[in-house]
């Protein structure tokens, strides 16, 4: 009976760290996060953080992986503390990197992709800690956008018919469109590969709506084109297009109204202009 009472009084070691540290209020390893950009703009310097406590264990190791590859790590017990492999080792700043801060400089879009750190704890618990996060590289687009309709006097009961036209960049520009404020849909999407040989795409956007009665405010139609890429690129291009209201019928007829651009739009003028005169010569000769 007392050896059996003995061998119940046994407890493996573990337990009893484990009973310790929760009379004690001892903690180890926790409160691991880890901070990636979601987006960054080709060839900028990265930060990435991966921050924890410790608490009363002690650091064995900081591992950071693109993917399932390590290419970064941190040892305190070794000299250097940091070691760096890989492809991505030539992309470590080893200077200003550390076993929280991760630098990466000139950032490529092979760059692109899940990037983790894995932290352990040192003897006795070896706790180890993993998580990920993604990270985007882009091109941003050079420029605003730009808009082109068919013509800059509308009535009620016509068609308005333009497209948004977004500078090349990779990846491709996401579009909005608002009518005097209001949001409307895309009457299509299309990217267009820009032959540049950086996989570049130019992004259109159209737009083909029909104006009912109360379109206009004050006689006009604001038309608005909203591009961004992430929280890297934001610009927008916009439009005032005016109501058009009968009006008498001139003696040289009806002139066109299509909006064709600022240089053909003078071009016509001086055409206009030249007929005018012309007739005013032939009367006086």
């Amino acid at each position: 009976m007392k050896s059996t009472a003995r061998f119940r009084n046994v407890r493996p070691f573990s337990l009893s760290l484990l009973v310790f540290a929760t009379i004690t209020g001892v903690r180890g390893l926790g409160n691991v996060s880890i901070k990636v950009p979601l987006a960054v703009a080709n060839g900028s310097t990265v930060n990435m953080l991966c921050s924890f406590n410790l608490e009363s264990d002690t650091l064995y190791t900081v591992k950071w992986y693109k993917g399932l590859q390590e290419f970064f790590r941190y040892v305190p017990k070794e000299m250097p503390h940091i070691t760096v492999f890989g492809p991505l080792a030539s992309k470590v700043d080893i200077t200003h990197s550390n076993q929280h801060n991760l630098i990466l400089k000139d950032v490529q879009h092979d760059l692109a992709g899940r990037y983790r750190c894995e932290v352990s704890a040192d003897a006795p618990s070896f706790h180890t800690e993993l998580l990920s996060s993604y990270m985007h590289v882009v091109t941003l687009p050079q420029g605003n956008p730009s808009i082109h309709v068919e013509k800059l006097r509308y009535a009620v009961g016509d068609t308005v018919r333009g497209n948004c036209t977004v500078p090349p960049g990779n990846p491709t520009s996401n579009v909005t469109w608002t009518v005097n404020e209001h949001r409307v849909n895309s009457s299509f999407l299309s990217n267009i590969s820009a032959n540049t040989g950086e996989n570049l795409q130019i992004t259109i956007a159209g737009l083909d709506f029909e104006i009912i009665p109360d379109s206009f405010s004050n006689g006009r139609l604001h038309i608005t084109c909203r591009a961004n890429l992430f929280h890297l690129y934001q610009a927008e291009a916009d439009i005032i297009l005016e109501e058009e209201r009968p009006r008498l019928a001139s003696v040289l007829g009806t002139r066109e109204s299509s909006y064709i651009g600022t240089a053909a739009k003078r071009s016509e003028d001086w055409i206009y202009m030249g007929v005018v005169v012309n007739l005013i010569l032939c009367g006086l000769r």
